[in-house]
């Protein structure tokens, strides 16, 4: 299940996307001399682009965007520049200003291999001002042609979270705690040599919590090595891949296990161990996917909240294969973006990382769930359409293995009020019809279901974005509703904030567990 924004998204989605913001200035170097304005932040690339044509309408020509983050977590910025100097950006900012668009200015250091997009350029024949035109950039082919680095660089960066939850009502079981506090820390190693063309990536991540033991944890998001040639990219290691466009879940998305202790949006994912090769070509990037060890879904402990019940037990895993974890699976994927589309096709072989479940007893007579993992083959696909200020999305899929053959869908569209009231600001209208042919269960809860949802975007300084949205079960009343918002205080503090609550939940419903488990939630981050 997923309530958060788009593409790209946090435990809080928005919320870590908004902190990549925050490294933009350590992670621009590939294309800058010393400075930039940043104009916006984005957790959807294409309300990125539409920013970006708007400045050309005005004059604004020498912008680009830039991602920033990693997968899943990526956010894109608009920028303008580079300048040699303050002075010049401070000029930019200003003449910014005029045309009515907030910025501020960021200086640039050691880059990391993001994608980088084309900037956009006055043409020859145009005689409308433009702000200090650099250069055009050239499309990003590989990141053999992102990093220009002369020998080696290296770069710590990440960041440790502060987070207090608390929960509007009791719990449904006694062994369940109450309000909550929890300490987590993501510091990143980057290093980069032989002219950028070789990089390794090391990204721990660990979480202590006050009550429950099983989301105390320990794991390797990232650990990875890049080689990258005109044309090719081979990664080894522990890695996360992202794929998907839809904003209330992501069917296509079936490389990385899901961190369920995390948060129950499905949006953190366990580092995969893997071999992906990626083939560059103007017809599109074919990633092929060498698996070789499957990680199982974590969940709460008896002790934590927004859990099953009966509670599930990982310790009894169930294995279609007789290879269990070691089971190796495949999996390839063709991406292309002709015009204003965004395609991708993918197919999908080995254990699943969605587990079925079923009842049994433990030794001390606790009756649990335990976790099945079959053997599936799936085919995805999944589209987003970029047309002015509308943004049309898809993912499907077909999958069999787990009982019979089965498709589901997700499809909708995003429409983008841009500068209301004439600021800066956007508001974004979310819609989306989830369809699943299955029974409806805890597998499968979103079987003929409506999410709707508003994204403010401020444009600001501070870089402060807001997301509500529910998704609304169209057999019965029930709802689930998330509030999510986010705000830089300052180029190493932000502030996040999320509400979550499940409302007119009835007993036939897969989520009943859940009933008791609305929250408030803050925290406090620190970027370094």
């Amino acid at each position: 299940m997923s309530i958060g924004p788009g593409r790209v998204s946090t435990s809080m989605r928005g919320c870590v996307a908004l902190m990549a913001g925050f490294m933009l200035g350590l992670q621009a170097d590939a294309f800058c001399a010393d400075f930039v304005v940043q104009v916006g932040a984005f957790a959807n690339r294409g309300n990125a682009e539409r920013l970006m044509t708007r400045l050309g309408e005005v004059g604004v020509f020498n912008t680009r965007l830039w991602d920033v983050g990693r997968p899943a977590r990526t956010l894109t910025t608009v920028l303008s520049g580079p300048f040699s100097d303050r002075e010049q950006a401070r000029e930019a900012q200003l003449e910014l200003a005029r045309f009515g668009y907030s910025g501020f200015i960021r200086g640039c250091s050691v880059a990391l291999p993001a994608q980088h997009y084309a900037a956009k350029t006055e043409p020859e024949s145009s005689t409308t001002p433009s702000i200090a035109q650099p250069a055009p950039t050239p499309q990003f082919v590989s990141a053999a042609e992102t990093v220009r680095a002369e020998g080696a660089r290296s770069e710590w960066t990440g960041n440790v979270n502060l987070e207090y939850r608390t929960f509007f009502h009791s719990p449904g079981d006694p062994r369940q705690h109450g309000d909550n506090v929890s300490l987590s820390a993501q510091p990143e190693l980057y290093y980069a040599w032989n002219n950028g063309r070789d990089s390794l990536t090391f990204v721990p991540f660990f979480r202590w919590d006050q009550h429950d033991d099983e989301r105390t944890h320990l794991d390797i998001r990232e650990l990875m090595w890049l080689t990258a040639r005109n044309g090719w990219e081979l990664r080894i290691g522990v890695g996360k891949v992202f794929w998907g466009v839809t904003e209330s879940q992501h069917l296509v998305d079936i490389i990385n296990q899901t961190d369920l202790v995390e948060n129950i949006d499905t949006e953190e994912k366990l580092g995969q161990p893997m071999l992906n090769l990626a083939l560059i070509r103007d017809w599109g990037t074919l990633d092929t996917f060498v698996l070789p060890y499957f990680r199982e879904r974590t969940f709460p402990g008896p002790e934590g909240r927004l859990r099953m019940m009966p509670g599930v037990d990982p310790g009894g895993a169930i294995y279609v294969s007789s290879r269990e974890q070691e089971h190796i699976d495949f999996a390839i994927r063709w991406s292309h973006s002709p015009g204003d589309w965004d395609l991708g096709l993918s197919h999908f072989t080995g254990t699943s990382r969605d587990p079925r479940f079923t009842p049994g007893t433990r030794e001390d007579g606790e009756v649990v769930m335990f976790p099945i993992y079959d053997q599936i083959d799936q085919t995805g696909l999944d589209v987003q359409a970029t047309k002015g200020s509308w943004l049309w999305k898809l993912e499907a899929i077909r999958r069999s293995g787990q009982g019979p053959s089965f498709v589901a869908s997700t499809t909708g569209f995003e429409y983008t009020y841009f500068g209301i009231f004439e600021t800066p600001m956007d508001v974004g209208l979310v819609m989306e019809y989830l369809y699943d042919d299955r029974p409806k269960d805890i597998t499968a809860p979103f079987a003929d279901d409506i999410f709707a949802g508003v994204r403010l975007t401020l444009n600001d300084v501070q870089s402060t974005e807001a997301l509500l949205g529910c998704i609304f079960d169209m057999d019965s009343s029930a709802r689930l509703c998330n509030v999510e918002a986010s705000r830089r205080l300052s180029d190493h503090w932000m502030v996040e904030f999320e509400v979550r609550t499940f409302q007119e939940l009835t007993e036939r419903d897969p989520l009943f567990s859940l009933r008791r488990d609305d929250y408030a939630q803050l925290g406090l981050s620190y970027h370094f």
